[in-house]
């Protein structure tokens, strides 16, 4: 795969080749505009690995093009300790240790999946994401995944720059959890104590040319700045300036409702007509995710910045590009941009954001996205001023810095860095030496971990490291043993044809592969203890030990597992009512197959390990893993989606209601979707209360050819239709169930 263009340098392409051919955590770091967002892009599209966007907020997220880590991970909102004493009855409800974390989150199937297969978790703004934050992702991984390796083995890529905004903590959750860490900063939380990741910096600088401008950036960051350099900065103080009218100036300040101000004021002084655009909302999308204020108000000759990059061939604008309103055109759906500069003009039309969560497509073997809701709105906004905050990645030729004395940590060097030079540079307010401060404990963590050196022995260690890892994997048994114990406990409670029999079937099986994984795990610890041995490892005995390894398990893995679940399937699948069952044994006919494939692969593995430079091609570890799309119902897959979206939500914790004002549909319709599944994953008595189920019941069975009308009128207009629709679909589960004792 080629670098992307002015991105074929040795650190872009090391960075490259950690992630993708190595399980070591990373932390990619640079100045402000040295290319971390083209990075991030790169990875998206360029790694075979199952992986995970994530970021702290909600706008982040959609920037990143992921989702937010509370959606991923199902976080409660508050302060998480492991080992916090909380006593029965404590009322402080936004204190979590372990307990009442996993009392809390709902892990489903689906999202268990997700957790189990994930490879690479991607964390952006990482210089946002609380230690305690961290901490629970790390306790939950390991969890799910029954793996006690830091993150339960899943590689972690931080993407940030921790000279930039902070993690925002409240001064109460401060005070429990100062008893617990140094700082909120994300580099302080415990599991990162236990495996630091490597730091890699991109350097070159893509924003600012400016030697002197540069200079004076990289000691604010340091907390290096001098007199001289103070006297550079507010040399560029103008108390009373006007921005003139045919230069495109941008304030920034430090408050929303400063900028809401001037951008409010600006556009009143306009005599053009006052457009009100709506975005266009679909589905599942909350406000704390909208990219741009709902409403755009617009009048030509209105300076606005583009919040979005051109996905054309030509790229005419990107995020923070500058430009004028020239004519505005609702019912072709279009807004035309002019520039000071003699540009061509960009006619603008509405973009899309998507908010998205991840599922695990067992078939395909792949994380997909899947999409909740859409934004669409004309990827502007009003740009006589912006916040601080939320100029964080873009870039200015000219802007107004007015933040007075109420700069936080790192405020400046944000809202310096986003100009391309000093001489666009305008101070509102002169800039105090007490306002430019790097919190130290970042500046200390910055300096420990720059002290590592080169990374080039490290990346060829990691290389082969991430390949013994891939070997031991290939040898771990627990996951098929665990799928096989699952499907034997539900049987068991279940009603099939010739249930014992197949009973007895898988019960024989599951002792075939626990002696396996007994076996197993006796080989991996011998491996375990060669690849170890960091000096002088003997990789030609743990080639020739793997390949007699392999040896084994093959004809053995083949004949006790792979061929009877074959042939049982053959056998089962002609039989009535049993399509629920069948479809759970080809899952796990999947699994073995893939455990198959992977044995052979091995061998590959442990070849490459024995030469002293491995290649590490994408073709050795992006394997062709067996596929099986026949694993979705032959059902209307829309339908079974809409569904399955409505009971996902419910089973987050969601009432009816609720589901139903975020779906954009009528409670009646959610219902529907909930009745589908009941006597699977949901009970009649979640949806309607004992009493008065048993009292439909009761005029169902003594009227029981009447209509839902009927019903009701029988009740007295008591119940309503959706209650009636549970307790049928409920009697009708039952009398099923009377009627076929043995089927399901």
């Amino acid at each position: 795969m080629s670098l992307p263009l002015d991105h074929q340098n040795d650190i872009f392409a090391q960075a490259v080749a950690f992630v993708n051919q190595t399980q070591q955590p990373i932390f990619l770091t640079g100045k402000a505009g040295t290319g971390k967002t083209t990075f991030l892009k790169y990875i998206r599209e360029n790694s075979y690995k199952k992986m995970a966007i994530t970021a702290p907020t909600g706008v982040a997220a959609m920037n990143a093009g992921g989702t937010t880590l509370h959606a991923l991970f199902w976080l409660p909102f508050g302060t998480f300790i492991e080992d916090y004493p909380i006593q029965w009855g404590d009322q402080d409800q936004n204190i979590y240790n372990k307990h009442r974390l996993f009392s809390t989150i709902k892990l489903t199937k689906n999202r268990r999946a997700i957790l189990q297969e994930l490879e690479l978790l991607v964390i952006d703004e990482v210089s946002m994401v609380r230690a305690d934050t961290l901490d629970a992702i790390d306790v939950i991984l390991k969890s799910v995944r029954r793996d006690m390796r830091p993150f339960g083995g899943v590689q972690l890529l931080f993407i940030g720059d921790l000279y930039q905004l902070p993690p925002v903590v409240q001064d109460r959750e401060w005070q429990v959890l100062r008893n617990y860490y140094k700082s909120p900063f994300f580099f302080e939380a415990k599991v990162f104590k236990q495996q630091p990741p490597i730091l890699i910096e991109l350097k070159k600088i893509y924003r600012q040319q400016d030697d002197r401008f540069i200079g004076i950036l990289n000691k604010i960051r340091n907390n290096q700045t001098t007199n001289d350099d103070l006297e550079d900065l507010n040399s560029h103080y103008k108390e009373d300036f006007v921005a003139p009218k045919d230069e495109q100036y941008i304030t920034l300040t430090s408050h929303n409702r400063l900028a809401d101000k001037i951008n409010q004021e600006q556009l009143d002084s306009l005599d053009s007509k006052l457009y009100q655009i709506k975005s266009i909302i679909t589905d599942d999308f909350q406000n704390s995710m909208y990219p741009v204020d709902e409403m755009l108000s617009l009048r030509e000759g209105a300076q606005v910045m583009f919040i979005k990059n051109d996905v054309g061939e030509d790229r005419r604008y990107y995020n923070g590009k500058i430009g004028t309103v020239k004519e505005i055109n609702i019912d072709k759906h279009k807004v035309i941009v002019t520039f000071p500069n003699g540009e061509e003009d960009v006619e603008v039309k509405r973009e899309t954001w998507e908010n998205i969560r991840y599922s695990y497509n067992k078939g395909e073997d792949k994380i997909e996205e899947e999409v909740l809701g859409t934004f669409s709105q004309f990827p502007l906004r009003l740009a006589w001023a912006i916040t601080i905050h939320k100029s964080q990645g873009l870039t200015f030729e000219k802007a107004i810095i007015d933040a007075g004395t109420s700069f936080a940590a790192g405020q400046v060097y944000v809202a310096l860095s986003r100009l391309t030079g000093l001489e666009g540079l305008v101070l509102r307010s002169k800039i105090p030496s007490h306002a430019i401060r790097t919190d130290f404990q970042v500046v200390n963590f910055m300096n420990q971990m720059e002290a590592i050196g080169d990374l080039a022995p490290i990346l060829q260690e990691s290389r082969r490291r991430y390949l013994g890892q891939i070997l031991l994997h290939s040898f771990r048994w627990n996951s098929l043993s665990e799928s096989l114990n699952l499907l034997v406990e539900d049987l068991e409670g279940k009603k099939i044809e010739q249930k014992e029999e197949a009973l007895e079937l898988l019960k024989q099986m599951l002792d075939k592969v626990k002696g396996q994984e007994q076996v197993a795990n006796k080989f991996i610890t011998q491996l375990y203890q060669l690849l170890a041995q960091k000096e002088d490892t003997d990789y030609e005995k743990i080639c020739e030990r793997s390949k007699a390894a392999v040896n084994w398990f093959i004809p053995n893995f083949q004949k006790d597992c792979l061929e009877p679940l074959e042939k049982h399937i053959d056998e089962w699948k002609v039989k009535k009512r049993t399509k629920k069952y069948i479809s759970s044994l080809k899952e796990l006919l999947l699994d073995f197959k893939r455990k198959f494939e992977q044995l052979k692969h091995s061998q590959t593995i442990a070849e490459e390990l024995t030469k002293s430079d491995a290649d590490l091609s994408e073709e050795l570890l992006n394997w062709e893993r067996p596929k099986d799309d026949q694993l979705k119902s032959g059902d209307d897959e829309k339908e079974k989606d809409t569904k399955q979206i409505s009971l996902d939500m419910y089973l987050e914790g969601m009432d009816i209601e609720e589901i139903a004002e975020k779906r954009n549909m009528v409670a009646g319709t959610i219902y529907g979707h909930l009745i589908h599944f009941i006597g699977q994953d949901v009970e009649a008595t979640d949806l309607l209360d004992e009493q008065t189920l048993q009292e439909i019941i009761a005029v169902l069975e003594k009227h029981p050819d009447a209509s839902s009308s009927e019903i009701r009128q029988l009740m007295d207009l008591k119940v309503d239709y959706p209650a009636i629709k549970v307790a049928q679909k409920h009697l009708e589960i039952s009398k099923e169930q009377d009627a076929n004792p043995h089927v399901i």
